[in-house]
């Protein structure tokens, strides 16, 4: 498994057992480090992203899934933040790669800080 277009973002958890990059298409892999092995996050639908608080921001790219820009993962491994061109914060549990939230912030990185470092 791999990007289709360039990677744009990585990050390894603190234990180094975990690595994540991202892509241009919107693609984020998690990686075993030992293994190499790659699992693909998938992408919820429209419904279940407004539903977890996403909104459509003006002037920019509708799906967050088009160019994925920066990545964070908790300090004890356990979530993953990315943030890209549409401006939102998506948070994803990184056992089941599943999406949980959305927050729409000008400045994700600040926000990608303050929710992966609060205990």
């Amino acid at each position: 498994m791999k990007h289709r277009q360039s990677v744009t973002a990585i990050c390894l958890s603190d234990d180094d057992s975990k690595g994540f990059s991202a892509s241009k298409d919107g693609t984020i892999l998690h990686w075993d480090v030992d293994s190499g092995k790659a699992e693909r996050y998938q992408w919820p639908n429209e419904e279940i992203l407004r539903s977890h608080g996403s909104k459509n921001p003006e002037g920019r790219a509708t799906k967050h899934s088009r160019n994925v820009l920066a990545l964070s993962v908790s300090t004890d491994g356990r979530y993953l933040a990315s943030g890209g061109l549409d401006r939102h914060v998506h948070l994803w549990d990184t056992r089941t790669r599943e999406h949980i939230q959305v927050d729409i912030k000008k400045n994700f990185s600040f926000l990608l800080d303050a929710i992966l470092t609060e205990k």
